[in-house]
């Protein structure tokens, strides 16, 4: 792996990115509300501008770690039912760049599996929707959660699927980055709709900053090394 790819400015970014997440996640876990909010947005910046720096001619890496941060300013107040349904919004568009940008990084690809994977996307929302409708009882919410899982369930099988044609090697890290997103989308969940817990945005936090990560270390090794 030729280390020298990847400017020095990036590894100093994603070192302050290191940092910040460390304290970030200190904050959690103490459970220190003001520092934690204060913290929270600055960890995927300092990311997004790392992956700026390295791969500034791939802007889809990192417009989609940018709509997270923007979706985590929105989930300050996740209790309040607009800005929860902004964070998903914001989110749900970032999932959908990335899995563009996972086509794009393997293309060509056949027909045949493109078609499967636009079937399952129409198809699933309605298994999804069973799901759903037993985490939450808002009609709108169950429809938006439904159509959520679909896209975050795409954004963990295109990968996977570039994976075993063999197209590019280093989208290992995006598959583990997005069971990472999945781990926290679900703990955010079951704490939100079902049972709170101590210290759930440590939980939350700790999965969510891996999962962002291991995605955008694995696009920017993807692009520079594959």
């Amino acid at each position: 792996m030729d280390w020298s790819r990847i400017p020095i400015v990036s590894f100093v970014f994603f070192g302050i990115f290191l940092l910040v997440s460390l304290v970030h996640l200190v904050f959690c876990f103490l459970e220190l509300e003001l520092p934690r909010k204060i913290t929270k947005g600055f960890t995927t910046m300092m990311l997004g501008i790392g992956i700026v720096c390295a791969i500034p001619t791939e802007p889809l890496p990192y417009i989609g770690l940018f709509l997270g941060m923007a979706g985590d300013f929105s989930l300050l107040k996740k209790h309040k039912v607009w800005p929860f349904v902004l964070g998903l919004v914001l989110f749900l568009v970032g999932h959908i760049v990335y899995i563009i940008e996972y086509v794009r990084l393997c293309a060509p690809v056949h027909w045949g599996v493109i078609a499967g994977i636009v079937v399952y996307a129409v198809l699933s929302p309605f298994i999804f929707g069973q799901i759903s409708r037993r985490v939450v009882h808002q009609k709108k919410l169950v429809v938006g959660g439904a159509f959520y899982l679909d896209v975050l369930s795409l954004a963990l099988i295109v990968p996977i699927i570039a994976c075993c044609l063999g197209k590019v090697d280093y989208l290992l890290l995006c598959v583990f980055g997005a069971l990472s997103f999945l781990l926290s989308d679900v703990i955010l969940t079951i704490t939100m709709f079902k049972k709170d817990i101590r210290r759930r945005d440590f939980y939350i936090m700790f999965t969510y900053l891996l999962a962002q990560a291991l995605i955008g270390i694995g696009f920017v090794f993807t692009v520079l090394m594959g």
